[in-house]
This record gives C-alpha cells, structure tokens and sequence, in this order.
C-alpha cells in the first residue's frame, strides 16, 4: 500500500478501479480539490494492475486486493481503511463534476447521516430499468418515499464517520441491505439528483460491474431483512381486514366470511320480517308487491 497521510483528512474519497481505467486520474484530480485534507483511496483487484501505475504518481492511497472483486466490494474494502469524517464513494465508471461531488460533501456537513443518487423523485414513468424500479419500491416500504429512485447501489453516495462505524463497512457489499440497516438504527437520509452533470463512462468494459439480476437479488434480501424486523408487511397498516378468518379449514371458510354471527340470530334479523310479511299476504289473499316475489 502506498499513501499520502494526513493527520486527521475531512474526506476520504474511495474509488474502486479495474486493472485498465483511462479516467481515473481526472476523476481523482476532481476528487483532490473538494477540500484542503482529502484523502484518496483507490481499491483495484490486481498487485500489479496499471491502476496502480497510474495513482502512484497521483500521490493518493491505493488498496490492492489480490483477486476478483466487485464495485460494491471494492467501497466496502475502501471504508475500512478510510479516516476521514465524511466518506465519498466514487468509480470508474463515473464522471462527476465538481460541483456535483461538492452537493454530497455539504449535505453530509450539514446533518445528512448519508446522501444519496436518486434519479429521479417522480412518480415512474411506463419504461423503468428494474433496478431503479426496485429501489423505488424498497424506499416505499422503508416509509422514505420522498427517497424517489434513490439507492446506494448508485453512486455517488456520501456517509458520515460515525453512520459508517454504526452500519459497518461489510454492509456496503449489498448496498440495498446497508440502506434498510441505517433506516432502522434512525439514521437520517437525503438524496440528490445528478441529472445532467453525472456522465457514465462507456469507453471500459465494467468487469467488475453487479449484473441486473444480482442487484435485484441484492434488493430482495433488503426486503426480506425489512419483513423479518417489521413484519410481513414491513409495519404498513392492514386496514379493518380479519385475516385470522382465513384459517377457517373446507366448508367452514366462505361461511366464516361472509357470516361472522350465529345463524342462532338469522330469525329475527330482516330476513325473517321478509318471510312473515309474505305469510301475511297468502293468508288475506293478496298479491305480494313485486319488488317481494321470487324471481
């Protein structure tokens, strides 16, 4: 490991990088200039990978992991070695502004517990990716609607010290489950909305990128901690519904349904004053009214 120390660096900004990544010194020029005390960790999966190379001369602190890793690994390697108050989680991949990395950075100076990227804060339009889709049902069921797509399966996200110490780094390997874990312990959330200035570098292939289908898993397992701490309906309301009823075994359940009383008390409800009155009208000779004969 080769580093620049400071003694005690307000940011630690953590970017995990591939062996070949033709970016990432202007994102860690980008990353550097935030505050006066930053501090860069690059976490790449090779010993002798050129990302390394490459941050040598950057003066930053580079993490090598001796063997295949993925984005969400890699932050979750980079926050344990971190020592800054606020942590800023970056890749690759990701072509951030200035003045984009600055939002996250105030808005966990100014209270946020963690600040993260949603798309978007709409009701969703008719094509969604799935994974947006996802984030946005679990931040329902978290009771952050607010949150919109929000997730920390997207970056950039930001998180303070001390919420990093509470949730622990080995969460951030599911981000999603990391979410629900600071949604219990009371943490406070914010997102950002990075449209236009967060560009997607397109130029590498993102080996170490989660597939749809993994980040999707990664969702359902947050979901699944959600209804083991709250219940299966993840502490939402049931309404005036009695669904001990439909435990009623065969016959017995359409019945207890729809006939919650004793069918002791069906001869002086309406339907017995229905049947005398029709008596009535047989013994006087009389027709019933229409609206009382059987069809």
């Amino acid at each position: 490991m080769d580093s620049l120390d400071y003694e005690h660096p307000e940011v630690s900004v953590i970017i995990p990088a591939s062996d070949d990544s033709p970016f990432l010194r202007r994102l860690i020029q980008t990353a550097g200039k935030l505050t006066p005390f930053t501090e860069v960790i690059v976490v790449c999966p090779g010993p002798f990978s050129l990302t390394s190379r490459k941050a040598l001369g950057a003066g930053i602190k580079v993490v090598h992991t001796g063997a295949a890793i993925t984005y969400d690994e890699g932050r979750a390697i980079g926050a344990a070695h971190a020592s800054g108050d606020i942590l800023l989680f970056l890749d690759e991949r990701v072509i951030a502004s200035h003045a984009l990395l600055k939002k996250y950075v105030t808005a966990a100076t100014n209270g946020s517990d963690i600040v993260i990227t949603s798309y978007s804060a709409q009701p969703p339009p008719r094509k969604q990716p799935a994974h947006r889709t996802a984030a946005r049902l679990l931040n329902h069921l978290l009771g952050k609607p607010e949150l919109g797509t929000g997730s920390m399966s997207f970056v950039p996200y930001a998180i303070k010290r001390s919420a990093m110490a509470q949730i622990g780094h080995h969460a951030l390997c599911n981000p999603p489950l990391a979410l629900a874990y600071a949604v219990k312990l009371e943490l406070s959330t914010t997102s950002i909305l990075p449209v236009p200035v967060l560009q997607w570098n397109t130029g590498t292939v993102p080996a170490m990128k989660k597939t749809t289908h993994t980040i999707l898993q990664d969702h359902a397992e947050a979901i699944r901690f959600l209804m083991h701490e709250k219940g299966t309906r993840g502490g939402l309301p049931d309404g005036d519904r009695y669904r001990i009823l439909l435990q009623a075994p065969g016959l017995l359940h359409l019945r207890s349904v729809f006939y919650q009383e004793p069918n002791g008390r069906e001869g002086d409800g309406w339907g017995a004053k229905r049947k005398a009155k029709r008596s009535k009208h047989k013994k006087t000779g009389r027709r019933a009214p229409k609206r009382d004969r059987k069809k």
